[in-house]
């Protein structure tokens, strides 16, 4: 039952990103054509304030709902108080503050588009308490149908009035439109939303977990805004929209596979917390299906970084091939990282976390300093080589508690590293024979794929074989 659960959530899971992050990226390729990369430079800094301000509203006390076995509608309702309390406060703190943000990069402009995008932080966080809930219930093709639609929306409102000429209103419509549609949608959806009602008993027990997880959050958003703020700072609005263009697509693959197997396992992950055996089981399994998953889109995307970019978004977007490139190795890493990282949370190892978090922060921190003054490609292999670093430091506390070493987990994720630099190697060669960016486009990815699973086959990988089983139990 609770593998049919899994399978079935999964599969929703799943759906739900790649549709939702399909048509998102459908939209920003026609957007990316109507827009400047200044604009999205400009909204690359704005989102810097916003989405930390969303990691303190949405984060720690979504999750720590998840966690708690038994939850009730009381629990709701007071961490969504708790919520809606934080997100005023800190839409006041940015309201405050943006005269001097704006003043600080010199644009004017920025104050009152900060001011208007941050009226997102009161919808997201009712947002995070109904993903919680439907996290909770398994209730994830509830939440397909809802992101999808509001992705839709919200994209096409960008559109028009991108078209129109309002320039990087568009990308904040954009924003703030599908929060509020996939809140709206969601309520309707689920027939199901929690009243604002604080209750101490409910709060003493949530509030700590839930900050241990926060402030995690926290650190790792410091580090990743913290990279736009440098970029912003010290180089141009142009030299971020290519960074932040180049992080995009593994970024959205990576979004589309990792995080919606991390959804669904951490409330099955919670479930299992009381056994060892049984918790480390289903860790192996996600990181051997995710690594599956992610490494061979990571080094194909790399490999056709160059066509990709020029077929899709023109000429006037070459410069962020090679930050495509470098990124899709920090994310090739990042299933390895992600998973042992959810264990922990659902092992309730929230003050681990937190260390663990400072940790690699404070060594990401210095090498980033380290990388500024050789420039931003020079920031881009310093982000890659602290997301090696973050995974060794997250797959190392598993060895005492789940007895599940790095040792271990490096030879269950071996077979998939194989087949994957065999695919490069394919990709590189028809990218290499083939006549025109698009021909290599299409041949490079479709021959590089077909080579992997063969050799999947062939190799009997585990990643494979679990991915064959559940589509198995699918049709069945």
């Amino acid at each position: 039952m609770a593998s049919n659960k899994a399978a079935t959530s999964m599969f929703w899971a799943i759906g739900e990103r790649f549709a939702t992050q399909g048509a998102l990226f459908v939209i920003s390729l026609i957007l990316a054509r109507l827009l400047s990369p200044s604009d999205y430079g400009t909204l690359s800094l704005l989102l810097v304030f916003t989405n930390l301000a969303d990691v303190l509203v949405t984060n720690g006390l979504g999750e720590a709902l998840i966690q708690k076995s038994d939850i009730n509608q009381i629990d709701y309702s007071t961490m969504l108080s708790c919520s809606i309390a934080l997100s005023s406060i800190l839409y006041v703190l940015i309201f405050i503050s943006a005269p001097s943000i704006a003043d600080f990069y010199g644009n004017a402009n920025m104050c009152l588009y900060l001011r208007v995008l941050a009226l997102r932080l009161p919808l997201s966080a009712l947002n995070a308490i109904q993903k919680a809930y439907i996290a909770k219930n398994f209730l994830f093709r509830l939440q397909f149908s809802a992101s999808f639609l509001s992705s839709l929306i919200s994209g096409l409102a960008a559109i028009v009035t991108a078209m129109l000429g309002f320039g990087i209103y568009a990308l904040i419509i954009q924003q703030i439109l599908t929060v509020l549609m996939t809140t709206v949608l969601m309520a309707w959806l689920t027939k199901w939303t929690p009243r604002l009602k604080f209750v101490v008993g409910s709060a003493r027990e949530l509030l700590p977990l839930g900050i241990q997880f926060t402030s995690a959050n926290l650190i790792n958003s410091i580090y990743t805004e913290g990279r736009s703020l440098v970029i912003g700072k010290f180089y141009s609005s142009a030299d971020l929209a290519f960074f932040n263009r180049g992080n995009q697509f593994p970024a959205l693959i990576v979004g589309n596979l990792n995080t919606p197997i991390s959804n669904v396992m951490l409330p099955l992950m919670a479930e299992k917390k009381d056994s060892q055996n049984a918790l480390k089981s289903v860790l192996r399994k996600a990181m051997q299906l995710s690594a599956y998953l992610v490494f061979p889109m990571m080094g194909i995307l790399a490999a056709c970084a160059h066509p990709l970019v020029l077929v899709l978004l023109g000429q006037k977007w070459a410069e962020c091939v090679p930050y495509l490139q470098v990124a899709c190795l920090f994310y090739l890493f990042q299933p390895l990282q992600s998973m042992n990282w959810q264990a922990l949370k659902a092992a309730g190892q929230g003050a681990l976390c937190f260390k663990l978090e400072v940790i690699k922060k404070a060594i990401s921190f210095i090498v980033l300093i380290m990388s500024i003054p050789f420039g931003v490609f020079a920031i881009s292999l310093s982000s890659a080589f602290c997301g090696f670093v973050s995974m060794l430091i997250n797959m190392t506390p598993n060895k005492k508690v789940l007895g599940y070493g790095i040792f271990e987990q490096l030879i269950d994720v071996l077979k998939p590293s194989i087949a994957t630099l065999f695919s490069v190697v394919i990709a590189l060669l028809l990218i290499h024979i083939s006549n025109g960016n698009l021909i290599s486009l299409i041949v490079a990815p479709l021959g590089s794929l077909g080579c992997y699973i063969v050799l999947s086959k062939l190799m009997n990988i585990e990643g494979f074989n679990l991915l064959m089983d559940k589509l198995s139990l699918r049709r069945n």
